[in-house]
């Protein structure tokens, strides 16, 4: 029975580049006579090799936009601007826009920090006309952002009365890393975080695949997030190995790795992250073509026909003549004459 393998191509040459660095695209490198051979190396096992998919499929993520950064902050001043001109209505308008925009766009780098100042700026415009609109934001505020130091002649923020939480985080494979409100927390599947507004964002392979803005509630016990899945084999799974360097946490079940070794190939079976020793193997020449060739007679076979033919001829001869039929002057031979097309009867 045929089994499909993906195989991976590791260039002699190629770099080992950081964990951080974005996902190389796989590298064409595999000659003709490359392939030729690995398919020959398939041949004899029952296996044909696939390459993986392309690395860099989308997942979601648009790309950073400076000019989005720029009017957010542009909005941001004249919020503050329009507070210090006790203009509360302007600047709130102002600030429910910069906080739609933040939630439009979570995957921006500085997404936690603005929406810590916009929440911060709301909670200064509605302290006079809402105290407890003003420490409902204070207090999402303090989840993204942790607590500030209170401004010189301002009167204390009151405190929530909830402290962290510890949080079991689900929906990640086993290569992805979080980053909560700007900080890194890695692999790690447990986080000590406040009740509120929180940022969150997902890297796989040292590219974020996945951002959103999220509540947690206090009686909350576990944080569910929904990034792309990791799809087994394809060219992101095995984007590590694809950059020379050691492959960790390979959802791929079974692959190899080949490479060039003039005269030939090296293949490496692999199982998730684990590699066997490299095997060489090059294709066995074909055999030059030659005829088959048999026992030459020793003289052509038209000869001995030839030659039966006239000993059967010189033996007729010989028969003839002892019967006379040679000899006319006998009148005791027998004779006979042909006398042509004629309806009478032959005579003897």
């Amino acid at each position: 029975m045929v089994n499909t393998v993906v195989f991976l191509w590791i260039s002699a040459s190629a770099p080992i580049a950081p964990s951080t660095a974005a996902p190389a695209r796989i590298q064409a490198g595999p000659s003709r006579e490359a392939l030729s051979t690995l398919s020959d190396f398939g041949v004899a096992r029952g296996i044909t090799f696939v390459p993986p998919t392309e690395a860099g499929r989308p997942l979601g993520l648009p790309a950073n936009d400076a000019a989005i950064v720029d009017a957010i902050e542009a909005e941001l001043e004249q919020a503050r601007t329009a507070l210090s001109a006790l203009e509360e209505a302007s600047a709130g308008a102002r600030l429910s826009r910069v906080e739609g925009q933040l939630l439009a766009h979570p995957h921006l780098p500085q997404a936690a920090f603005l929406m810590g100042e916009c929440l911060a700026l709301q909670a200064q415009a509605a302290r006079e006309q809402s105290p407890a609109r003003a420490s409902a934001l204070e207090a999402r505020r303090t989840g993204i952002e942790g607590p500030r130091a209170t401004p010189f002649g301002a009167p204390s923020a009151a405190s929530s009365g909830v402290g962290a939480r510890e949080l079991g985080v689900t929906g990640l494979s086993d290569a992805d890393e979080l980053e909560l409100d700007g900080a890194t927390w890695g692999r790690s599947r447990r986080l000590s975080v406040r009740p509120g507004l929180h940022h969150a964002r997902v890297w796989r392979r040292g590219r974020p695949i996945f951002a959103t803005f999220l509540e947690i509630a206090p009686q909350q016990s576990a944080l569910e997030l929904s990034p792309p899945p990791l799809v087994p084999c394809d060219g992101e799974d095995l984007g590590e190995a694809a950059r020379g360097a050691a492959a960790s946490h390979v959802a791929c079940e079974r692959w190899v790795k080949v490479r060039d070794e003039k005269p030939g190939i090296g293949v490496a079976f692999c199982e998730h992250e684990r590699c066997r020793p490299f095997t060489h193997w090059q294709r066995r020449a074909a055999p030059a073509y030659s005829a088959i060739r048999g026992e030459r007679a020793p003289f052509p076979a038209w000869a001995g026909f030839t030659i039966a033919s006239a000993a059967a001829a010189v033996v007729t001869g010989l028969v003839l003549w002892q019967s006379g039929a040679f000899e006319h002057g006998r009148p005791t031979a027998a004779t006979w004459e042909y006398g042509g097309l004629n309806p009478q009867p032959l005579r003897f």
